[in-house]
């Protein structure tokens, strides 16, 4: 495929400024045009069905190993959805040889990254390692797909742990959009529910259920495994075969053949078909409509039609398509509903969702306050008609085509992006012929066929409307602390007989299997994950700018960030927002080239450049295909040096950020990190958070006060980082930064509060809520301070993976969380020690005295060599694998400039953790994780949670923000 759901996005329309760029390449070496290397691969398929691919990438320190079943939430019975989603967590409970969390504890040791993550067609488990532990990663996965046992205290735990991860979604604003968009879509198939689940129906399963849908799914003939990385694929092959290759798979009967002399001969078995149970959706004869009332501040508006299924030919002509209605933010969409004189939306976009059976295309889009959701409708139907009426413009099929290669080209940047892009065209087309010529079909595309697919798909009697309005806010919180999904309807008779699948009624049963006699039954791990050197780059400082040049030409893309050295933390303090706003008037055109203009041209040459404030800096950063470097260069140029500052365009801008916040302050999370900063930092530039107030109170004339103050050259840094060469960076900074004046930049004062001699409790009073929202702190030491090597493994400690301390007691323990975590977030300025996680109401206080009991245990008892040892290996591990991309290394190396660190800071960096003791562990927990004088802030109903909450302190109840 070529394009992604789009979500929420924004992308194109003509190039207007064809002649601009004329004189950029003076004197430089002229850019080659693109060209995309093949990817390398191989596959084989075992004996028991297990279909491999290995996929080499000699200069990559890291091996990503992918196992893909193919099993999702449509492969469930309608009466026990979450079963495939229930496997997502629970196959990190141990198998045979493996304890339970062992699994992500194993992999996080070395540094690595383990996950899961479970979709509608598929369920994955993911682990990126050093590349030296290519082979413990494998035996993990291989142990748990032939070994894995439900077991009712497993279900039990991790069922409230999903239910949790449940809540967390509805209790975010439009968090059930899709359930009642799906269920309306479809009425046969199952993709009518959502791979999150049914609480009831998972509460009334039994694990002899789930360990039958294990048996039936995660086996080797429905499973691919990929390698990708560093790996040599000869010794990769031998590793997968001693650990896959003896896994079992349900076997068809050996059928017997006569041969010419009239023997009779066995065949080899052959692996047993996989059952599946989604029966095919009928066909859409009539309009379907759904509308809902949510407590969100903006309504919003969604227009879906079923696209064809992933196999289908025409994918890619509506994958383009999608991107020319709503791809960015000068696509049709946003340009009718965001962009224009008069705007309705604050965003507006495409989805396209890609699934084996299809999923819906389309456009949504979140609604002004005070503008017609009727109108907004209108508007997004008009634009899907208009793409079978007429043909797309030859710029706009130019446009997506650039950003379909940028696409293409981003997807091999690391090994589990080329894992994950060959491991779902071998799941859902059965072959890897087509990778290697996306380019080629990409070309092949056009508006004529677009056309053709719009004409096809976007029929108005197969259109699904959903429309979400604002609901008035609820004045008690009801009993019920668990609902059914929203989306999850009752099932009818004609659905559950559609099914066709019964529930078993013969006894269940683990498969059983037997090892073979070589196998390990321990982790084959070392103990060292290699060295870490960072890429330096070659400096030079150009009209006292620091240029920084990183080059890797692998890829034919170049990424960039000029960085100036002051941002919000000298905004007035009745003007916060300020340098927000004046960095998306920054990006929204200059003299000449209109913000519609300008996003046309961007897209239409696949660049990307935005403008964005980081508190104690202001950076305009970017990246395009190293053939359109040129243009993107005089552009940031334009963009940085002649904004525009329209009045019409700033008008529109304070709309849709007052609208933006308002679905910010509507978000509880949000509400609950804010309050905290505000807490701890009081009154100050570290401490405010933006109201309403505040934005309606800047001009533009502030705006244009704070430009002419902040954007300066003065100790600015520029980082380029890609298929570029020094000398070529040379030319371009020498002509940006040409008559760029330097001038005194404003030094941010304030003074913060004296820290609080006891705890405090503050309890934001969200009357509707599902779950509380909890998030703790206190302050403690900044990026200076030599604590912060001890205070990085205490995080390690606290908040490493489910095996993390807080993990293996709040989460697994005691099920109270989804996620949770504490640690140490040390800035230029300041630093604070933070925690947090949601829970279920009723469990609000127990959660917090239970993450007070681990902070005592750290604080109290020495820290053990072996879990010392593990945390130090993560941290070496875990900088491994900051080196994969030439931009994650541009970032690191833009940190040492910033932070004033040694040039090697990071390539030393594991040897000064090496030094920390259990003892410099054990203080700095001491110093400064004082439970007794944190701060607790909880977003919640009130009525329900203040009387437990009062037992750890004096509660003070404050409204929401908006209130």
């Amino acid at each position: 495929m070529f394009a992604f759901w789009h979500g929420e996005v924004l992308s194109m329309k003509r190039p207007l400024l064809a002649g601009l760029f004329a004189s950029i390449l003076l004197g430089a070496a002229r850019l080659h045009a693109t060209e995309m290397p093949p990817v390398n691969f191989e596959t084989e398929t075992l004996p028991n069905g297990l279909r491999v691919i290995y996929a080499p990438m000699p200069q990559s320190p890291v091996t990503h190993v992918r196992v893909i079943y193919h099993v999702g939430s449509k492969d469930e019975r309608p009466d026990r959805q979450g079963f495939a989603h229930m496997f997502e967590h629970m196959m990190f409970r141990g198998s045979q040889h493996v304890a339970p969390e062992q699994h992500m504890k194993l992999i996080g040791d070395v540094g690595g990254y383990s996950n899961a993550f479970t979709s509608f067609d598929q369920t994955v488990y993911i682990n990126t390692v050093p590349a030296s532990h290519t082979e413990m990663a494998l035996w993990l996965e291989a142990d748990r797909m032939a070994s894995f046992k439900v077991s009712p205290a497993i279900f039990h735990t991790e069922r409230l742990v999903v239910a949790e991860e449940w809540r967390l979604r509805a209790n975010q604003p439009y968090g059930t959009m899709w359930e009642e968009l799906l269920n309306e879509m479809y009425k046969q198939h199952h993709y009518r529910w959502t791979p999150i689940g049914n609480m009831d129906q998972l509460r009334a399963a039994k694990a002899t259920e789930l360990q039958e849908f294990f048996n039936t799914y995660y086996v080797p003939n429905n499973a691919i495994l990929v390698v990708a990385g560093k790996i040599d694929v000869t010794q990769t092959k031998d590793l997968v075969k001693r650990y896959y290759g003896w896994i079992p798979s349900p076997m068809l009967p050996q059928p017997w053949i006569k041969r010419p002399d009239g023997t009779m001969e066995h065949l080899a078995p052959q692996p047993a078909p996989i059952k599946r149970l989604s029966p095919a959706e009928p066909a859409q004869t009539e309009p379907r409509r759904r509308e809902v009332t949510m407590k969100v501040p903006l309504a919003r508006v969604a227009v879906a039609w079923p696209l064809p299924a992933w196999k289908s030919d025409d994918q890619d002509a509506l994958g383009l398509l999608a991107e020319v209605l709503g791809g960015g933010r000068s696509s049709r969409l946003s340009r009718a509903l965001v962009t224009n004189a008069d705007p309705l939306c604050t965003q507006a976009g495409a989805m396209f969702w890609s699934l084996e059976d299809g999923g819906p295309v389309g456009g949504s889009a979140t609604v002004l306050s005070g503008k017609s959701v009727d109108d907004v409708e209108k508007v997004i139907r008009k634009i899907f008609a208009e793409a079978r009426d007429t043909k797309v413009t030859a710029e706009e099929l130019a446009k997506a085509k650039q950003q379909a290669k940028v696409s293409l080209v981003q997807r091999w940047q690391t090994a589990e992006k080329v894992a994950s892009e060959l491991g779902e065209e071998m799941l859902f087309r059965g072959n890897l012929d087509r990778v290697n010529d996306a380019w080629q079909r990409l070309e092949k595309i056009t508006a004529d066929d677009l056309q053709r697919v719009a004409q096809t798909y976007f029929i108005n009697d197969r259109a699904t409307t959903l429309i979400i309005r604002p609901e008035a806010p609820a004045t008690t919180q009801g009993k019920e602390l668990i609902k059914p999904t929203p989306g999850a309807r009752p099932v009818t008779a004609t659905q559950a007989a559609a099914t066709q699948e019964a529930p078993s009624t013969q006894p269940v049963s683990a498969r059983e299997v037997s090892f073979p006699n070589n196998y390990p039954t321990k982790p084959p791990m070392a103990m060292q994950v290699g060295n870490v050197v960072f890429e330096k780059g070659v400096e030079q400082d150009i009209s006292g700018i620091k240029l920084i040049v990183m080059r890797d030409n692998r890829l034919p893309i170049v990424n960039w960030s000029l960085t100036m050295r002051q941002g919000s933390l000298v905004e007035p303090a009745d003007k916060d927002g300020l340098a927000n706003l004046t960095a998306a008037m920054v990006r929204r055109g200059f003299k000449g080239t209109t913000f519609d203009q300008l996003n046309e041209t961007l897209e239409a040459n696949a660049i990307t450049l935005e403008v964005a404030d980081g508190g104690d800096n202001t950076r305009i950063s970017g990246s395009s295909l190293s053939e359109k470097l040129p243009q993107a260069m005089q552009l940031m140029r334009s963009l940085l040096r002649e904004p525009a500052f329209e009045e019409t365009e700033f008008a529109k801008l304070k709309s849709q950020t007052l609208s933006g916040i308002k679905l910010g302050l509507n978000n509880p999370a949000n509400v609950a990190e804010q309050e905290l900063d505000l807490a701890l930092y009081g009154d100050t530039a570290l401490g405010r958070y933006t109201l309403p107030k505040h934005i309606e109170a800047i001009t533009l004339a502030d705006v244009k006060a704070f430009y002419d103050q902040i954007y300066r050259p003065t100790g600015a840094v520029l980082v380029i980082s890609g298929d570029i060469k020094f000398e070529d960076a040379v030319i371009y900074a020498n002509k940006f930064f040409a008559g760029w004046e330097q001038s005194k930049l404003p030094v941010a004062e304030y003074q913060l509060p004296q820290p609080p001699a006891k705890r405090r409790i503050i309890l934001i009073d969200r009357p509707d809520a599902k779950q509380a929202n909890i998030r703790l702190g206190i302050r403690a030491y900044d990026i200076k301070n030599d604590d912060k090597f001890a205070g990085q493994l205490a995080g390690q400690l606290l908040s490493s993976g489910i095996s993390s301390r807080l993990g293996r007691y709040v989460r697994a323990e005691k099920g109270y969380a989804y996620s949770v975590w504490g640690f140490f977030q040390p800035t230029r300025q300041a630093g604070q020690f933070e925690g947090g996680l949601d829970t279920r109401l009723e469990t609000t206080a127990d959660a917090v005295e239970a993450m007070f009991k681990v902070f005592s245990d750290l604080r109290t008892a020495p820290v053990n060599e072996q879990e010392l040892t593990e945390a130090k290996l993560r941290v070496a591990g875990g900088m491994l694998m900051q080196t994969q991309t030439i931009q994650q290394q541009a970032g690191r190396r833009l940190d040492v400039v910033l932070n004033d660190y040694p040039l090697d800071y990071y390539d030393v960096y594991p040897a000064r953790i090496a030094k920390v003791t259990a003892a410099e562990i054990q203080a700095v927990a001491g110093k400064y994780i004082k439970d007794d004088q944190m701060t607790i802030v909880v977003v919640a109903p009130a009525e329900v949670v203040k009387e437990p909450l009062s037992r750890l302190g004096e509660v003070v109840v404050k409204p929401m923000p908006l209130k």
